[in-house]
């Protein structure tokens, strides 16, 4: 295309207010005319002006310009919401927001906006990422929702250019970053249109969400397995009552179901219990039976992975006379040969004395006191109202036994500390198994002797040795109903990290009522302390069922570290077991060869995720030798498990592993309704159009892509040729002398 242009043009007004109008008054009154002859007077007029008009357009500089122009499509931009609320569904298919999404992208919609305009696609959690047209990177993960901040960062993007027109793709609810409303004025000063496709319903349906409290990954073959859950409720026209109830792989019910009353958006906690016997993997199902009406069901539902193990604890009962608490505890554990297998030290026997044991090991002959023979043989030590000094006809081996105790917790054993109004505590005091009980011992005085009942310190979360029912009021009436106990050593209070099974809420101190049974990790292993020598008292309601399972309960959690297997040597741990999505977990892996002693590489070792085999390096701490730390980043939904294995090859043996459980983010699942009122103030305000998901269709009339965009690719500039001008100007000028002397003209 050729445009004519002036190199020494002035301003427009310059040009018609000043010159055009002395060009044609010099041209009229230049000269007088005589004789009225008006066709003469309007010739000469007109050669004047014709010769000052050239003269003029000659001084302006005129030149020919070239340009190549081509036509382009408009710019649009898909803003995508990436947050974890479009992982929700609102129809009964549980379709999720995202699959709507990703397959509108990818269908006839996408395709059209993407042959009209020149596309380019973001999308948005709390930060603005580039991303792909067809929504294939997607994965509605993102902890926190800010759509403001989305907008005013893709208006930065586009600053120095022109901004495109935009279409976002979202529920409009904002978790963080500038409010909607705040950014709407803005987009509306800079031109800028938004259209809106919205997800999610405005009206909030009945929704229930089964969340998870605390679940074991590893159980027992025959142990009660305990899933803490809560149950909330939120929308409108909720039911009264919901039913829960756990499933195993094949969909078949697993105990009684669980009925909640008037659940809300509070939360009610809930204990589902599962006696499994088989061993092995096990996967079972948490569900909660949707409510009338509601259509996102995938949160109804939680999937519980364990581990189902068939192992004997092998148990060292340690004491001094045969006081009741002994020979009561002896025989209970000698009768459970399928779970226990027990051998006894009663310090205060005769030399020829057999002592007791399982029938599938042999009497001990002297007691172990070396740490190394502990940990070969024993899972659980009991230690109960054995005088240190006197535990052999040696009084330097209560010393060395002691001292082994103390690394046999260090390195992964069990301990229960049983009380007794002779030797434990007192005599332990400033030894080294002082530091690792669960409760500080103090100076409490000793209490009257007079009846109590030991309760749980928390009727709702009770801790699962003493969970006998799941339900907590039904469970807090079987303690209520046992036959009362009489004596107790008193301790001063529970020790950092511990966790209480029992108290006497009768009687108090400064730091609440006094502990009489509890359990802390420290270092490597679980302490257990029993603060009475009276649990052969106990009689509840049913026979001695809770009296066994509190003590098959107490046992396998005091040596749960060594259960596992390799006896503790290689331990997996993970900072905690519940993370949202996106989110990074601590690992810590505790690798030991089978003399105990650290297992060092410079290099680190892998680690292995089960859904993916995704590879995250556990380094080595500094000045810890066998400790090797590093992180994982929380992908997916649901429960995973982290492994290691024996040559560091994803395919080999597994030597520890651990899981957790990966949920969406509870901020930014509060509320996953439709904000309609931000997304109807955002597009009418910047003059885009609103339109719901299914109904997306009807932007194509808008954005039919006819606003093309011209643009000059290249020009080039070209001097006019100076002769043609020069004999224009002679023959005008010519004419008019001509003339003026025909006519006689002055």
């Amino acid at each position: 295309m050729t445009h004519l242009f002036f190199t020494n043009l002035p301003a427009a007004w310059v040009l018609w207010l000043v010159i055009a109008p002395a060009v044609i008054v010099l041209a009229g009154f230049a000269y007088r005319l005589r004789g009225r002859n008006r066709t003469t007077r309007r010739a000469t007029t007109v050669l004047r002006v014709l010769l000052l008009a050239l003269t003029i357009f000659l001084c302006l500089g005129p030149a020919l310009r070239n340009d190549r122009v081509t036509t382009e499509a408009a710019p649009l931009a898909f803003l995508l919401d990436d947050s974890a609320s479009m992982s929700s569904s609102d129809s009964a298919d549980g379709i999720t927001r995202q699959q709507l999404l990703s397959e509108l992208l990818a269908g006839p919609f996408g395709e059209k906006l993407s042959n009209a305009y020149d596309l380019s696609a973001w999308r948005f959690e709390q930060r603005l990422a580039a991303t792909a047209s067809n929504g294939g990177e997607l994965q509605a993960a993102g902890q926190e929702s800010a759509p403001g901040d989305a907008l005013l960062a893709l208006l930065a993007e586009y600053r120095g250019r022109r901004v495109p027109e935009i279409v976002l793709f979202s529920d409009g609810r904002s978790t963080s970053g500038a409010p909607l409303s705040e950014v709407t004025d803005r987009l509306r000063d800079e031109g800028v249109k938004v259209h809106v496709v919205a997800f999610g319903s405005a009206t909030e349906a009945p929704d229930f969400v089964l969340e998870r409290i605390q679940t074991p990954d590893l159980v027992l073959a025959g142990d009660v397995a305990l899933f803490s859950l809560r149950l909330r409720a939120s929308g409108s026209q909720l039911p009264t009552q919901a039913i829960v109830r756990l499933l195993d792989e094949g969909g078949n019910e697993i105990g009684d179901r669980i009925l909640v009353d008037h659940p809300d958006e509070n939360g009610l906690n809930l204990v589902l219990p599962a006696i499994l016997q088989e061993p092995g993997e096990r996967n079972l199902v948490a569900e909660v039976l949707p409510a009338p009406g509601e259509t996102a069901l995938e949160n109804n539902r939680i999937s519980l992975a364990l581990t189902v193990k068939e192992v004997q604890v092998r148990v060292l009962l340690v004491e001094g006379g045969p006081r009741w608490e002994y020979r009561y505890l002896k025989d209970r554990l000698i009768r459970a040969e399928r779970d226990i297998s027990l051998q006894c030290w009663l310090a205060e026997a005769d030399r020829n004395f057999p002592q007791e044991h399982s029938r599938d090991v042999p009497s001990l002959l002297q007691l172990p006191v070396d740490s190394a023979e502990l940990l070969d043989n024993f899972d659980l030590i009991i230690l109960g109202d054995a005088d240190p000094t006197r535990l052999t006809p040696d009084p330097l081996d209560g010393q060395r036994f002691v001292a082994s105790l103390a690394e046999f917790v260090e390195k992964g054993g069990g301990l229960l500390m049983l009380a007794g109004p002779k030797y434990n505590p007192s005599a332990y005091i400033g030894s080294p198994l002082e530091d690792l009980l669960p409760v500080i011992i103090g100076r409490e005085d000793a209490v009257p002797s007079q009846k109590y009942l030991p309760l749980p310190p928390d009727i709702q979360r009770p801790h699962s040795v003493v969970l006998f029912d799941a339900d907590p009021n039904k469970n807090l009436e079987l303690w209520t109903t046992s036959a009362p106990l009489w004596w107790y050593a008193p301790v001063e209070r529970l020790r950092p990290g511990a966790q209480a099974w029992l108290v006497n809420r009768g009687i108090e101190n400064r730091f609440g009522p006094h502990v009489i049974a509890a359990s802390i990790y420290a270092p490597e292993g679980w302490v257990g302390w029993i603060g009475t020598d009276e649990t052969w008292r106990w009689r509840f309601p049913g026979g001695e069922k809770y009296v066994d399972r509190f003590w098959r309960s107490a046992i396998r959690h005091l040596a749960m570290t060594r259960l596992r297997g390799d006896h503790g040597r290689l331990r997996l741990d993970l900072d905690r077991t519940e993370v949202e999505l996106g989110a990074f977990l601590q690992v810590e892996a505790r690798l030991l060869d089978d003399s105990f002693q650290p297992i060092i590489s410079e290099e680190g070792v892998p680690l292995f995720l089960d859904s993916s085999g995704r590879t995250a390096m556990l380094h080595p701490v500094p000045e810890q030798p066998g400790i090797y730390r590093g992180q994982l980043r929380a992908a997916s939904v649901g429960q995973a498990r982290v492994f290691m294995t024996t040559d560091g090859n994803v395919d080999s043996e597994v030597i520890a592993s651990a899981r957790y459980n990966v949920h969406l983010s509870s901020r930014e699942m509060a509320n996953t309704t439709q904000d309609e009122a931000a997304l109807v103030t955002l597009a009418g305000r910047t003059g885009g159009q609103l339109v719901a998901v299914e109904n997306s269709a009807d932007l194509l009339d808008t954005l039919d892509g006819k606003n093309r965009v011209t643009r000059v690719t290249s020009s080039a500039v070209h001097n006019l040729e100076a002769w043609p001008f020069l004999a224009l100007f002679l023959i005008l000028a010519a004419a008019e002398w001509l003339l003026r002397k025909r006519m006689n003209l002055s």
